[in-house]
């Protein structure tokens, strides 16, 4: 039997330290070939002996925490076997040996503060001198192979390619477009051609991106009060608002870290007043809109959120089509990449009324600066309809930003004319976004086309090879080999100068023979811990927990839940949980307690208890007591359940609280009938905030 007090221990030490971020990203490797073959990649794995002996042993000195292979991190770079480490480092395309600066490791490091040890960008700065040693070490150049004499296309750059429009998209009751063409200059237009235009002003850290769209670090992209009005007078005006809207962005967040919600799209005035928002708080989408439906909860600022899903973890540092859409039949409904979340409206539709004519349009950032969101925006449409499912995908797959058609010849190979084509675009500052090769062929011969590889500058890119494992045949004369997208890493001259060149092993009956590196098997890792068979509830499912189990509504925490978010727990593992999470749990507890006590909900919550009694009368039997312990076990710590902690022990724990609360009320006036209804706050907040309540 487990007391009270035994859970809580579980709160009271950190059982692994601080939880660890992802590193997801592409995959790459190194190969080699026989020597009289058309050309040798043994130099792009790198070799383990180089790794060894430059970035193996800081990760291994500041990384074990997340990344030894016994944690919740992936990937296990600085596992003890270093053949392991090497496999994880190189498999998943953390470093990039021809722009070491550019490196994913250095750059979560350096750039996005991802568990800096001292100084982030010092930090950053080490790991990528020691990306260099490797490379330099084994003579890597200018980050890649020589593609001379291989089984190649023709080579073309940036500048070969026609401008590629995409697939026609919806813009049916379009009000207001950015496209972000522009390049230069403070103002991103509105481009749909609807009413006045709702031009957005450029503030703080807002970068261009050459291939259309907007890099933000702090930085707010912000219309006037006058020009934001045609959202309100189209979308929410009693008399010809629509009652319906969506909002579309086409995103790539910074990371998956950010709070607050992140306000991504926002029709607000400040942190406490908005319409409607659209942001991002860690793996989650999260939307808040105001609405007649919403009035009894919180009028003003669009709460209770709709939030997707924890483990769904849909928000993802890469470039993403997130939709929210409103109507009168569903309410709020979030789209992620043109596919609905499944993430219901628990609230419901009601009439946008109530929504303020006097709130500015801001991109990126808060009204006042205080919920920065970072990423790129490559475009964000707003509509006065609710867009169909249908519709969203459509818009989804006309892709975004600024793409070229490249045409590399193969003709040499497959014979004439052939091709394969590629829809290339400048995806960020140190990379390529190659999607979609098609071959184009006036006579296929039926041959195998295999290990498709992308050369930059008479280079193999030695990261993001998403097509090595293409592997068909000729068959058709537009015949689409994929629809994966490839990011790889900028050369030296970047979209202007580069150079691209297709590399393959099998092309109309040529064969180059690439043998992969023998790199050993990742072994089996035995974690000689058991694996906790608890987990701890996250930060939402705290609060939500704590609203149901008190019958209050979610937004009587949500002042202490928005100041703590960041200190809650971020994930289910048991061993990430630290001490400093349940003082912000504590604090969440005693909102939902006070609000419960206070209220008239207390005399059905507690209906034998006695409150209008002095402590030294409403405390003095156990009957008593029990009146007020008793409805706290059965309402939050259940009946009939395993692994709960017993009724007894639960009773003797709290019989040990309340004597220190009355000690100085033994005779009568000593403590008044307001310090009754305090004890049993603090008796309320020690059970609703304990490890019986928060492990699951």
């Amino acid at each position: 039997m487990r007391s009270l007090r035994a859970l809580g221990l579980l709160f009271s030490v950190a059982l692994l330290g601080s939880a660890c971020g992802d590193f997801s990203g592409g995959a790459s490797g190194g190969s080699s070939v026989e020597p009289d073959a058309f050309f040798d990649l043994s130099a792009s794995a790198g070799g383990i002996e180089a790794f060894s002996n430059s970035v193996y042993p800081i990760v291994r000195q500041y990384c074990l925490d997340c990344h030894e292979g016994n944690g919740p991190g992936s990937p296990h770079f600085a596992h003890p076997n270093v053949d392991t480490a090497y496999q994880a480092i190189v498999g998943q395309g953390k470093v990039n040996l021809g722009n070491p600066s550019a490196s994913r490791i250095a750059v979560k490091v350096g750039s996005l503060a991802h568990h800096c040890w001292s100084d982030c960008p010092s930090d950053g700065a080490m790991l990528a001198a020691a990306v260099q040693a490797w490379a330099d070490e084994v003579e890597y150049g200018t980050g890649g192979v020589s593609v001379e004499g291989a089984l190649a296309s023709t080579s073309l750059g940036m500048a070969d390619g026609v401008l590629d429009t995409g697939s026609e998209r919806y813009q049916g009751n379009l009000i207001a477009l950015y496209e972000f063409k522009e390049g230069q200059g403070t103002i991103a237009n509105d481009t749909s051609n609807f009413g006045a235009p709702l031009h957005l002003e450029l503030q703080g850290n807002v970068e261009w991106i050459s291939s259309w769209g907007v890099s933000l670090d702090g930085g707010t992209l912000i219309g006037t009060i006058v020009s934001s009005r045609k959202l309100y007078n189209e979308i929410a005006n009693p008399e010809r608002g629509t009652q319906q809207f969506t909002i579309e962005a086409w995103a790539t967040p910074a990371n998956i870290d950010q709070e607050g919600p992140a306000r991504m799209v926002s029709y607000s005035r400040n942190n406490g007043s908005r319409n409607v928002t659209l942001g991002q708080v860690k793996y989650n989408y999260n939307a808040r809109t105001r609405s007649l439906a919403a009035l009894l909860e919180n009028p003003g600022n669009g709460t209770p959120a709709l939030q997707t899903y924890d483990a769904d973890q849909d928000a993802q540092d890469r470039l993403q089509h997130v939709v929210l859409t409103y109507d009168q039949f569903r309410g709020r409904r979030i789209y992620v990449d043109g596919e609905w979340t499944g993430d219901e409206d628990e609230i419901g539709p009601g009439r946008l009324w109530n929504w303020d004519a006097n709130h500015f349009l801001v991109l990126g950032n808060e009204v006042g600066n205080e919920r920065p969101w970072r990423g790129q925006l490559r475009m964000v449409a707003i509509y006065r309809q609710s867009l169909t499912d249908d519709q969203i995908r459509q818009n989804f797959e006309a892709g975004v930003g600024q793409r070229r058609l490249l045409r590399f010849d193969i003709t040499q190979w497959m014979g004439g004319p052939s091709s394969v084509d590629f829809i290339v675009s400048d995806f960020d500052p140190y990379s390529y976004l190659f999607c979609e090769p098609t071959l184009r062929a006036n006579s296929p011969n039926g041959s195998q086309i295999a290990n498709l590889r992308i050369a930059v500058n008479g280079e193999v890119a030695a990261t993001g090879q998403a097509f090595e494992t293409l592997d068909t045949v000729a068959a058709g004369t537009s015949q689409v080999l994929s629809r994966q997208c490839a990011v790889i890493p900028k050369g030296a001259g970047g979209p202007d100068n580069d150079q691209f060149t297709l590399v393959f092993e099998h092309l109309g009956g040529f064969q180059n023979v690439v043998v992969e590196d023998d790199v050993d098997p990742a072994p089996i890792l035995l974690d000689p811990t058991e694996v906790p068979f608890h987990g701890i509830r996250d930060f939402d499912r705290v609060d939500a927990s704590f609203a149901r189990l008190t019958e209050q509504t979610r937004s009587v925490g949500a002042a202490t839940f928005g100041e703590t978010l960041e200190q809650l727990p971020s994930n289910f593992d048991v061993r990430s949980f630290v001490s400093s999470n349940q003082v912000p749990i504590a604090k969440l507890a005693l909102d939902y307690c006070e609000a419960l006590i206070d209220s008239p909900a207390r005399t059905s919550y507690f209906p034998g208890f006695v409150f209008g009694d002095p402590p030294e009368l409403a405390y003095s039997t156990p009957a008593r007591r029990a009146a007020l312990f008793a409805p706290l076990y059965d309402r939050m710590l259940g009946q009939g359940l395993l692994l709960q902690p017993d009724r007894t022990d639960v009773d003797a724990e709290l019989d040990t609280l309340v004597d220190i609360l009355t000690d100085d009320c033994i005779a009568p006036g000593d403590c008044d009938v307001a310090k009754t209804a305090t004890i049993a706050k603090g008796v309320c907040t020690a059970v609703l905030s304990s490890a019986a309540v928060t492990l699951h």
